[in-house]
């Protein structure tokens, strides 16, 4: 094997773990998944430290917590020195993404340190631009009366009726964009991918869709966005909501195809012997849990339980049973590739995390009225408020502006052990402090 192992990272964007058939999900909706993680190591209790795109990208390209990083729903860029791409960049590696996400490219500031970005778009921000405007964009998404107009905006785009949402790319210019870094890159080499198909709007490949939806409900319409569920008073019936949840299987055996063929891409070029390779989800997504629709606005641990399978180029567990934090896969690379010794946070060493850690930044709204209510209130003193959580694999905490909520593992409302506010049990109160 290469003294430095080329490194692959690919985020499964937006894939709850309770979806993904290697975890016992009853429906075949990730084979090729469930072939990789068979073959290396599984993890079986993976807990994101983000329930939304941007900080849990920055958690997984740092390290840190949301609370560290600051890239959050009130600072929505990356602004950090020692990025996953610039430390591997100054140890020797070439270095390239492939992310068709729109909030995961060098406009949001994830593009520092790498050689090439592909983002699908024919416009694409240079890192040094992002950088310049970030303390601008910063200024104005946290100032209160200005975010509330900026909401208005975006809530009014979102449910518009031309709006459809966030839309994958194509296999096509998926696959030619990776093999395209595959066939020009030299080793030792770091490649992030980024594959968006089972993101809103659902966008299934037909065949899935008649696989995966009953017949039915071929007539039912779903929202194109979670925005259109949670503000725009399109609430789904509970037929509705079963579609949208078979159109997420579907989805999610798309998005699985996808990742065959980088495997496939990977192996054909025996690159896969050198190679680190880590699918990981960033976040997952709710499917009528609570109510709610999407991945923003939670905590719960459909967001938050994500999948993660590592293929080390030394060798690994077959399976770690205990929880661990997905930040981790920061140390991970570095520990791995020598760039940096962390021996007891990498990955490869089985080793749990007693408490897994995340939170999610209020965009002024009340979370708890929200969440257990079902009503869209508004407060300014509420911006940036985390809604925090802490979770043993037993029992996991969730506060927010003074309140705790406490579940016992698997969580429901039916779950709920408590709901009190104003009040730290010493459980609590022993872990979750701030990082």
């Amino acid at each position: 094997m290469r003294e430095q192992p080329n490194v692959v990272l690919v985020v499964l964007d937006t894939v709850r773990r309770d979806r993904v058939s290697a975890y016992g999900y009853h429906r075949e909706t990730t084979p090729a998944f469930d072939s990789f993680a068979t073959d290396w190591t599984l993890f079986e209790d993976a807990v994101s430290q983000a329930s939304w795109s941007i900080p849990a990208h920055a958690s997984l390209f740092t390290g840190k917590y949301p609370t560290e990083h600051g890239a959050t729903t009130v600072r929505p860029m990356l602004q950090a020195d020692g990025t996953l791409a610039t430390a591997l960049s100054a140890a020797g590696y070439r270095t390239y993404a492939v992310s068709p996400n729109e909030f995961v490219r060098p406009a949001t500031g994830f593009g520092d340190g790498f050689d090439e970005f592909h983002t699908g778009s024919r416009v694409t921000v240079p890192s040094r631009v992002a950088s310049a405007v970030a303390p601008a964009v910063h200024r104005v998404t946290g100032d209160p009366r200005v975010r509330r107009s900026a909401e208005r905006l975006f809530n009014a785009w979102r449910l518009s009726a031309r709006n459809t949402g966030t839309a994958s790319p194509s296999a096509g210019h998926l696959s030619r964009c990776v093999e395209g870094v595959l066939n020009e890159t030299h080793e030792p080499f770091f490649l992030f991918v980024n594959l968006l198909d089972t993101h809103l709007p659902r966008s299934p490949e037909p065949e899935y869709a008649d696989a995966f939806v009953d017949d039915d409900l071929s007539e039912i319409e779903v929202v194109a966005n979670e925005r259109a569920h949670t503000f725009g008073g399109h609430r789904l019936s509970r037929r509705a909501m079963r579609k949208m949840s078979q159109l997420y299987d579907a989805d999610l055996r798309t998005m699985d195809d996808r990742l065959g063929d980088l495997l496939a891409a990977l192996e054909s070029r025996q690159l896969l012997d050198d190679s680190l390779v880590i699918l990981v989800s960033d976040h997952g997504e709710h499917l009528g849990e609570f109510g709610l629709l999407g991945h923003q606005h939670s905590v719960f641990e459909a967001v938050v339980s994500v999948p993660l399978a590592i293929r080390f180029p030394n060798g690994g567990p077959d399976r770690v049973s205990a929880q661990v934090e997905t930040r981790r896969v920061f140390h991970t690379i570095l520990d791995e590739t020598g760039v940096v010794s962390s021996p007891s946070l990498s990955l490869a060493s089985g080793s749990g995390d007693d408490a897994a850690r995340g939170s999610f930044a209020s965009p002024m709204l009340d979370l708890e009225q929200f969440i257990w209510d079902g009503t869209v209130e508004y407060d300014p003193d509420l911006l940036g408020e985390p809604l925090s959580f802490v979770r043993d694999g037993t029992v996991k905490h969730v506060r927010f502006a003074g309140t705790e909520w406490v579940f016992e593992l698997p969580e429901s409302e039916a779950s709920s052990l408590s709901r009190f506010p104003g009040y730290l049990s010493d459980r609590l109160r022993d872990s979750t402090a701030e990082p």
